[in-house]
């Protein structure tokens, strides 16, 4: 377990293959365990809901078993912050926008056909839909932008991670049926875009929103082909009419060209709509140096006031101690021997500590 502990980018590395391992296994056992559910519409909604849970357990787990966090979700990227629903917000709104400005321009450059199912079924079924989207791109960020991303970054850095997290999900499409060289391209740049998400904002609210945002905008509320599926809305379809550089063709908009530059666009546009979150969430922490400082409590004090002084010790016999006079007085003045004037003679042996008859005794 030496291996899988402690720092160093060679442990990281171990870690993120560990991680790696356990999202195979996740998928395969969400899998199994949601057939064991259900068989019909809800089976993917359930995969989805199994996915996350698997995958937050597993990936907890390691937080606190490897890397001895104590707060394994904030760490794994899903801290309770009051910012969240905010960030959630503004990922659905530029993956709205940039789905939107999308298909705007392939309609105008062809000719969109829509078909509508306006029965009950139809409408209970795209509420099913909409939770199944939302579950599954929570899955995904949590398994792509999660604890392994995380520790790919320890292992190589925030750059090439993201680099390498792109090729991953190029090399991935190329597996989709009906992928195309530029379908390839715009995974690898969403990719690209949703890792920048999680580095801005250090947390997964942000590409959680825009990735479903992403998904229900194609799929559901413009009725399109999502990465080459039509099995996505129950209540709309529609059927854009151009070139295949310009439409996508059947696999949909994610194999449109205008894609590819909307994608491009819409990375700076994140990061300047991130720039407040960057600055409060990326930066590195101050922590204090030096010698620690309580100002309730100064290191030297002030000495205590004279009226708390202690009393001064009863003179020892044979000593002659000198009471404090008024200064003005001449009955205040002494002789050269050190005795008081005789007019106040018995008054000053008492205070001398000498008999009043003079002798010492």
């Amino acid at each position: 377990m030496s291996l899988l502990r402690g720092p160093g980018r060679g442990r990281a590395f171990f870690r993120f293959l560990g991680a790696a391992g356990w999202l195979l296994v996740a998928y395969y056992l969400a899998n199994r365990a949601a057939h064991g559910f259900s068989r019909g519409a809800a089976f993917p909604l359930i995969r989805n809901l199994f996915q996350v849970f698997i995958l937050t357990v597993g990936f907890g787990y390691m937080e606190l078993a490897w890397d001895r966090s104590r707060e394994p979700m904030k760490v794994m990227g899903l801290p309770r912050r009051p910012g969240g629903v905010r960030e959630f917000g503004l990922g659905a709104a530029l993956g709205w926008g940039m789905v939107t400005v999308v298909l705007l321009i392939v309609a105008l450059g062809g000719h969109f056909y829509v078909q509508l199912w306006t029965a009950p079924r139809a409408w209970g079924l795209l509420v099913l839909q909409l939770l199944t989207l939302a579950a599954g791109a929570l899955a995904g960020e949590i398994a792509f932008r999660g604890y392994p991303f995380q520790k790919l970054m320890e292992a190589v850095g925030p750059f090439s991670a993201t680099i390498l997290a792109a090729i991953f999900f190029g090399v991935l499409r190329v597996t989709t049926p009906g992928s195309t060289p530029t379908a390839v391209w715009i995974s690898a740049v969403a990719a690209v875009l949703l890792s920048v998400a999680y580095l801005r904002t250090h947390a997964l609210w942000l590409c959680w929103g825009l990735h479903f945002a992403w998904t229900a905008s194609i799929g559901i509320l413009f009725g399109q082909p999502l990465a080459g599926s039509r099995q996505v809305s129950s209540v709309i379809h529609t059927y854009a009419d151009g070139p295949t550089w310009l439409t996508g063709g059947e696999f949909g908009p994610e194999g449109s060209l205008i894609t590819l530059i909307v994608l491009w666009v819409g990375l700076y546009f994140l990061v300047r709509m991130t720039r407040d979150l960057a600055w409060k969430y990326s930066q590195p922490e101050i922590t204090p140096a030096g010698i620690p400082m309580d100002l309730g409590h100064p290191m030297h004090p002030a000495p205590p006031a004279a009226a708390s002084a202690p009393l001064a010790e009863a003179p020892k016999a044979g000593l002659v101690q000198i009471a404090p006079m008024n200064a003005t007085s001449p009955a205040s003045q002494e002789t050269a021997e050190g005795t008081p004037p005789m007019s106040s003679r018995g008054t000053s042996d008492r205070q001398l500590g000498l008999p009043a008859d003079g002798n010492e005794g």
